[in-house]
């Protein structure tokens, strides 16, 4: 009776012991720095190894370029002697590679225990001297992705309690998120490099202002913009005294606009550096709000552009000088006289179109204009100047792609105009305006690929805090929950173990509402498994939670479909249901996807009170601003449906290349 009485005492004391050890590694892991995550694991290995008389652990890691190899990548050996350190193929473990690729775990207390089709494995693990074996899968998301954990017995066969394999599962749980998360730190800062590297290479400084300290981290090609330092702490007070006193009031206000109506910001003004030169700067930044709404963060670039603005300035000045003939003659005019069928036009009309000088006869500059026009755009052109003849359409006003003959490919503003028609509306002379547009088309682009950015980072930074708030948060809720679970039981009288109870369950709440917001700021399922099946999850979680009756009809997406075509049609659906749950008094809405001219067609519409979207304090809207950036920046369209009574309609077309090229 002593004896089974000691026993039992050592059993419970190793439990304790194993569940104390279980709860530091929990602590431990989290918010660990990626540099010392190979370290920690080796170390928990061999404290779990000791505390549970294990001879071998190893943690095995799937091969990233051969996907029939699994590499030991930390090891545990009770003493000294060759430790697994080379890769092991597919042809020694099939059984046992097929189970974890099925996500299920190997439990051999015996290896007479390993059923026939195991053969070649159960002679793998007899040249080893194994004799017992438990082998955990470990998953991300569900998906066997990063390898196995498994613990060997070498000296005598082992019994694996149900217990046991639970806890050492939670072990192989804490590893996982930890290599998980080092990987993506180091994914996340080689993504930070090249960015930096592409802002740099195109003279644009990154910054983020942090809101509660008022202070900017800003890269070194922001820091030489603005004239600061590399170790200089920049707060607002010194960035509003590099300002130019008169733009001062200027910048507060779009930083208080951006931050009251959630909006960008998007403002240019002057600064004045120690060395007393003016020099204007244009800024945009998204701001980054907190779970409870309020601000954290503003992200945004800057750019010099005292160049740009001097060169707008000139310009202006010679516009206002020539006012009552800028409308006429612009920067290149031309006059076409069909009646006496010649074209008048000037030296710079000549310039930008490269017409010979030399050819002057008739209406060969017409037909020469016709013929650079570029192929993508031309049609378009002439069905306009079709319409322009007919009167449909006065004046033509368009802008297309021209090639010049020297130049190469051009992008030109047209204005065109009737000046005289015969009796029966014939046209008899037309003029027009023509000026180059290049020039600004690219810095359009570059700033347009500078909003694809901040949406790229926008996200990425969202998928961070989501994996924080579901590796870290819910770990730390889950070790208060275990200790509370554990104050529970010890508790003496019922009110207080009533009490403990309350907590415990009110922990295991709060977790799930974790989760649950780690899914709204990144759904993993939307990489996994793809759009579809993204709007039936987030249509199915949104009907739970408000009570709206939420249908889903989708055609099948194509398999070739650009990344930010995807999120783009995710997150306007997102943001239109839960404006119609939050606004619309609706009872139902329908999500349709369709294929449609080469891209996505998306709706959402629900039979709710409607607004009238002319209405101004509508056009403000955060959610609708944000639909509307998206969709620009994937080359599609947005319209919104809606009238007072009627319901509304969010319809979104996309390119299925993302709007490249």
């Amino acid at each position: 009776m002593a004896e089974h009485a000691r026993r039992s005492t050592d059993q419970l004391e190793n439990r304790l012991e194993f569940e104390t050890l279980i709860a530091e590694m929990s602590s431990r892991f989290i918010n660990l720095p990626s540099a010392e995550v190979d370290a920690e694991i080796e170390l928990a290995l061999r404290r779990v190894c000791e505390l549970l008389d294990i001879d071998l652990a190893v943690l095995w890691q799937w091969s990233t370029t051969d996907a029939d190899l699994i590499t030991p990548t930390h090891v545990h050996y009770a003493w000294e002697g060759p430790r697994p350190s080379e890769p092991m193929r597919q042809a020694m473990y099939p059984w046992s590679r097929r189970e974890m690729l099925a996500g299920r775990m190997i439990v051999v207390p015996s290896l007479e225990t390993l059923p026939e089709e195991a053969a070649v494995d159960r002679e793998t693990c007899r040249l080893f001297g194994i004799k017992a074996v438990l082998c955990i899968p470990l998953a991300v998301g569900g998906k066997p992705s990063v390898g196995a954990l498994g613990f060997n017995c070498l000296r005598s066969e082992h019994d694996w309690p149900a217990a046991l394999v639970k806890r050492l599962q939670f072990v192989g749980q804490i590893f996982t998120n930890a290599l998980s998360r080092k990987r993506h730190e180091i994914a996340l800062r080689e993504s930070e490099e090249r960015l930096s590297l592409a802002a740099d290479a195109a003279g644009v400084g990154l910054w983020t202002l942090d809101y509660e300290s008022r202070t900017f981290w800003a890269t070194e090609k922001a820091r030489a913009i603005f004239g600061y330092s590399l170790g200089e702490i920049i707060t607002m007070e010194s960035f509003e005294a590099l300002v130019h006193p008169e733009d001062v009031e200027l910048v507060r206000s779009a930083i208080e606009r951006s931050v009251g109506e959630r909006v960008p910001i998007d403002v240019e003004y002057r600064i004045v550096p120690p060395d007393g030169t003016v020099r204007w700067m244009a800024s945009r930044g998204t701001p980054q709000f907190k779970a409870s709404g309020e601000l954290d963060r503003v992200m945004g670039v800057s750019i010099d552009i005292t160049e740009r603005r001097r060169a707008e300035e000139a310009f202006r000045v010679t516009e206002a000088r020539m006012a009552a003939a800028a409308e006429l003659a612009g920067l290149a005019f031309y006059e076409v006289n069909f009646g006496e069928g010649v074209v008048y036009n000037d030296d710079r009309f000549r310039e930008i179109c490269g017409f010979p000088s030399k050819q002057e006869q008739g209406l060969e500059a017409l037909q020469f204009w016709m013929e650079h026009l570029h192929p993508d755009d031309r049609q378009q052109v002439l069905d306009l100047r079709a319409q322009l003849h007919a009167g449909i359409v006065d004046p033509l006003i368009i802008e297309y792609r021209y090639l010049h003959p020297i130049d190469g490919e051009k992008w030109i503003h047209h204005i065109g105009r009737v000046l005289e028609r015969d009796a029966s509306g014939k046209l008899l002379v037309s003029f027009g305006v023509l000026r180059d547009i290049t020039e600004s088309k690219r810095s359009e682009e570059a700033l347009r690929e500078l909003s694809r950015h901040l949406i790229g980072a926008h996200e990425e930074e969202r998928a961070l805090l989501a994996r924080e708030l579901h590796d870290d948060v819910t770990q730390r809720l889950a070790v208060l929950a275990i200790e509370v679970g554990r104050a529970e039981l010890a508790a003496a009288q019922e009110p207080l173990a009533e009490a403990m109870r309350s907590v415990r369950e009110g922990l295991v709440r709060l977790s799930e509402d974790v989760h649950t917001l780690a899914y709204q700021l990144h759904p993993s399922v939307l990489e996994e498994l793809g759009l579809g099946e993204a709007l039936r999850t987030e249509c199915e979680r949104l009907g739970r939670r408000s009570g709206l009756a939420l249908a889903v009809e989708l055609d099948p997406v194509p398999s070739v479909v650009a990344k930010d075509a995807v999120f783009c049609l995710f997150r306007v659906a997102q943001e239109a249901l839960n404006n119609a749950i939050r606004h619309s008094e609706a009872l139902s809405a329908t999500v349709t996807v369709r294929q449609f001219d080469g891209g996505l067609l998306l709706s959402v519409r629900d039979d709710g009170i409607g607004f009238d979207p002319a209405a101004e304090g509508r056009r403000k809207s955060l959610g609708l601003a944000s639909m509307r950036e998206r969709v620009k920046l994937v080359n599609g369209t947005l319209d919104i449906e809606s009238a007072p009574g009627r319901g509304a309609a969010i319809i979104a077309w996309v390119p299925a290349n993302g709007g490249s090229q």
